[in-house]
């Protein structure tokens, strides 16, 4: 099967059928009406999907082990966090900056055009290490081992995986994209949009994990 085929095809197949995809889908439409806390399973699941496609797997059952499930989530929201807690937080700092200006007051623009291209450029650095890290995490169970060097750079650093996150961080830019213009609709615009959220981030996850083998393959 074609890669981009493959790709578009994981959430609903294998043997889970759609049943994972479905379970995605229900948490983040509850999150829209209790925010964040449905949602923080699907972090350990997409721990799993990552390990998953890159053995070359189908997508896992979703509810299987939820004993795992759960530390695999809390494991991971700790990845996720100290990968991207920093880039989130020098971004809020020059936001609040920005707007305490008084009015009329000058703006310091190149300290601001620093401050916004340094936290860009420390946050793509950390959406690039997440899988990596995520998926070294799912592998082996350690947090610590998540963040080695051992486990980043000889990934990280692969043409393979540089070309499979693009895919997978332009599928997920596309899928956020459209589901948050559907949001807006009323009444099925939060269902809507968010099944398309979790069709797109289960891709990404795809796409991801598929690029890590290959880079770890060669």
């Amino acid at each position: 099967m074609r890669p981009s085929i493959a790709a578009v095809t994981y959430p609903i197949a294998g043997d889970a059928a759609e049943r994972p995809l479905l379970a995605v889908w229900l948490l983040f439409a509850l999150s829209a009406v209790v925010p964040v806390l449905p949602a923080l399973p699907v972090v350990g699941y997409l721990v799993r999907v990552l390990v998953a496609s890159e053995r070359g797997d189908s997508m896992p059952p979703f509810l299987a082990d939820g004993r795992t499930l759960a530390r695999r989530s809390i494991g991971g929201i700790v990845v996720c966090v100290a990968l991207l807690g920093v880039p989130f937080a020098a971004l809020l700092v020059t936001l609040y900056g920005i707007v305490t200006l008084e009015p009329g007051a000058d703006a310091p623009v190149a300290v601001i055009l620093a401050g916004s291209t340094a936290v860009l450029f420390m946050g793509v650095i950390g959406l690039y290490l997440v899988p990596i890290a995520l998926a070294t995490y799912g592998r082996h169970g350690s947090i610590r081992r998540a963040f080695t060097v051992a486990a980043l750079w000889p990934v990280a650093g692969h043409g393979a995986y540089f070309f499979g996150w693009t895919l997978g961080f332009t599928a997920l830019v596309v899928a956020v994209g459209v589901g948050g213009a559907l949001f807006t609709v009323s009444r099925a615009g939060p269902l809507i949009g968010s099944f398309v959220l979790a069709y797109g981030l289960l891709v990404a996850t795809y796409l991801w994990g598929r690029a890590i083998e290959r880079a770890g393959r060669r």
